[in-house]
């Protein structure tokens, strides 16, 4: 498989005789870093190995696609292989980021009767003072009761979602049917309101960040 970056650019041309070997050897080689970092997820401990196996061929596959139609691209600024695996790499993990959230829905967020203290749940294991534990707790349920009580269904959405469950905000936008900019003024109202109500509750967020930390 060995091959100088101009020898790689030109074998990939689709007029070239030797397109063929040369995208099975690149197929090859891509597949084999994309699944010896899928082994490295401990997320997808739960799939079975012929799953990885699936998986690394469709994302290498599709990688390979996206390296033909950018060799133009290519600046030789490193060899032709290690910038093909950077290309699968990034796509690996936009791929990855994506499924996780294709399932995820807003709707138990603002669903009634469901209560923002099950989903921000209370961090643990930050001390074994009981009465640190217990101005946590009680600061926390005030926390709580503002974000249920202040925000707008939206704002709590976009809040918990990108905050709390780690959302990409570019999925936020797309499963809240909007653009990313509007995700970031409903965060940044967000934000804005729940200080001002923790203000007026005489809770400054310097204290809250200490008592958190």
């Amino acid at each position: 498989m060995e091959r100088t970056n101009e020898e790689w650019l030109s074998d990939l041309r689709d007029d070239n005789p030797h397109q063929s070997k040369a995208i099975a050897d690149l197929l090859k080689y891509l597949k084999r870093g994309v699944i010896a970092y899928l082994y490295t997820r401990s997320d997808l401990n739960r799939l079975a190995e012929n799953e990885l196996h699936q998986m690394s061929e469709d994302f290498a596959q599709e990688a390979l696609l996206k390296i033909r139609a950018n060799l133009d691209n290519f600046q030789g600024k490193s060899k032709f292989t290690t910038w093909a695996a950077k290309i699968a790499a990034n796509h690996t993990i936009s791929e990855l980021r994506r499924a996780k959230w294709r399932d995820f829905s807003l709707d138990a967020i603002t669903e009634t009767g469901t209560s923002l203290q099950e989903i921000l749940a209370l961090p643990t294991g930050q001390g074994s003072n009981p009465a640190a534990e217990s101005e946590r707790r009680q600061v926390w349920e005030i926390i709580t009761e503002v974000i249920n009580t202040q925000l707008t269904d939206r704002q709590r959405q976009a809040l918990v979602a990108v905050r709390v469950e780690n959302v990409p905000i570019s999925e936020v936008a797309r499963l809240m049917d909007t653009n990313p900019n509007n995700i970031y003024k409903l965060l940044h109202d967000a934000r804005l309101k729940l200080k001002r109500s923790l203000l007026t509750l005489d809770l400054d967020p310097d204290y809250i960040l200490k008592l958190f930390s």
